[in-house]
């Protein structure tokens, strides 16, 4: 293992967001920090940060985050638990800290996959029998209540909201692998397989190589600028995504594609910088050059994941990291800058709490992978600047 990315995950980022992003007196982790470090006063508790937080601290007690880590999570799969449980067996989008305050009812599917994924870790790193039946109870609600029939996949949210968007399934998708790893279910195979099969029906775009975003009622391309919108961030998540789906055992020609995401993510989507930039369209037209944290930590994931499955040289996932320990991250402090300008100019002050899955999940998968006498985070002298 890279010694100085774990002791940076486990002894830098992860024992502070655990303390700090932690409301002690009502309960619930917090939606964002200043790079200050202060928090960001707020009413309510979204379910999607108590979610990823899970995941993050769970993942954390697996790689031996000792007693800090285990409380951590357990924090958040109490509050979820408490306060954001719907009585469909859904999770609702937010809620006030402390009881019968008010709670913010839609069902949001993007929300429901990510309780699944951490629900997933929670087994993992506790044992917890009851994570794994309220994941099949999520499942099944999830079918009842979101379950398009005719189009296929799931609808946004209990309300009907459109555009309807790739993005949920892809998480979705993304859970089904972690509870099929946290369990030795088949099921899950299964479902993982029909995610992967709309995917390769209504998502993959052969024409472009890339990922279609926003899509009608009917799951068919969005008719206005929307469905030629493109984040080249998120065809680097399917690439890894894909490839441990091919991994796993799961059915579909998937290889193909994996390959012809990441290569055009790389040939339309990374700038001179090295960054991987927010959004173009699907001709390759850059709509916005920003540089967000999490596309960078997705391509360093989709680059281990070709080199770990494909025996892809380990050059480009050292290249991506070494671009987040220049401009993003930094060894010294748990704050991050999580938006930059094209010319490298910082864009908010406030460090997102929910960044936290990308980040974890990124560096654990560098770690796996990267030999202890090599720490990653002394590239980043060498990364070329701009």
């Amino acid at each position: 293992m890279s010694r100085a990315v774990r002791s940076y995950l486990l002894g830098t980022l992860l024992p502070f967001w655990a303390e700090c992003a932690w409301d002690g007196i009502d309960g619930g982790y917090i939606s964002e920090l200043r790079l200050t470090g202060a928090a960001v006063p707020e009413a309510m508790r979204s379910t999607l940060v108590q979610s990823r937080c899970l995941y993050s601290f769970s993942h954390a007690a697996v790689l031996g985050g000792d007693d800090w880590a285990f409380t951590a999570a357990r924090r958040a799969f109490d509050f979820l638990c408490r306060r954001l449980r719907h009585e469909s067996g859904l999770w609702v989008t937010a809620a006030a800290p402390r009881p019968g305050g008010p709670r913010d009812e839609r069902l949001d599917f993007y929300d429901q996959a990510f309780v699944l994924f951490g629900l997933a870790w929670w087994h993992r790193a506790s044992g917890d029998a009851s994570a794994i039946s309220l994941a099949d109870e999520t499942w099944d609600a999830l079918e009842a209540c979101l379950a398009d029939s005719q189009a296929g996949g799931w609808r946004e949210d209990s309300q009907g909201r459109l555009p309807r968007r790739q993005n949920p399934h892809m998480h979705l998708l993304e859970a089904a692998h972690a509870l099929l790893e946290a369990t030795g279910e088949t099921t899950w195979l299964t479902r993982a397989d029909r995610i992967v099969r709309l995917f390769l029906e209504r998502f993959y775009d052969a024409g472009s190589g890339t990922v279609r975003e926003f899509l009608t009622a009917d799951l068919h391309p969005d008719p206005g600028a929307a469905g030629r919108l493109r984040e080249p961030g998120h065809s680097m998540e399917w690439v890894w995504l894909l490839l441990h789906h091919h991994r796993l055992g799961g059915a579909g020609a998937v290889l193909a594609p994996a390959a012809t995401l990441y290569t055009t993510a790389c040939r339309l989507g990374v700038d001179a910088s090295g960054h991987v930039i927010e959004t173009m369209m699907a001709d390759g037209e850059i709509r916005d050059r920003s540089h967000l944290l999490w596309p960078q930590m997705e391509a360093v994931k989709a680059a281990l994941a070709r080199q770990e499955m494909l025996g892809s040289a380990p050059g480009d996932a050292e290249r991506f990291l070494a671009v987040i320990w220049r401009d993003h991250l930094s060894e010294m402090t748990p704050l991050w800058i999580n938006r930059l300008t094209a010319e490298g100019s910082p864009l908010t002050d406030r460090v997102p709490t929910r960044l936290l899955y990308h980040i974890v999940l990124c560096l654990a998968e560098h770690l796996r992978l990267t030999p202890a006498h090599q720490p990653s985070a002394r590239v980043a002298a060498e990364a070329p600047r701009p």
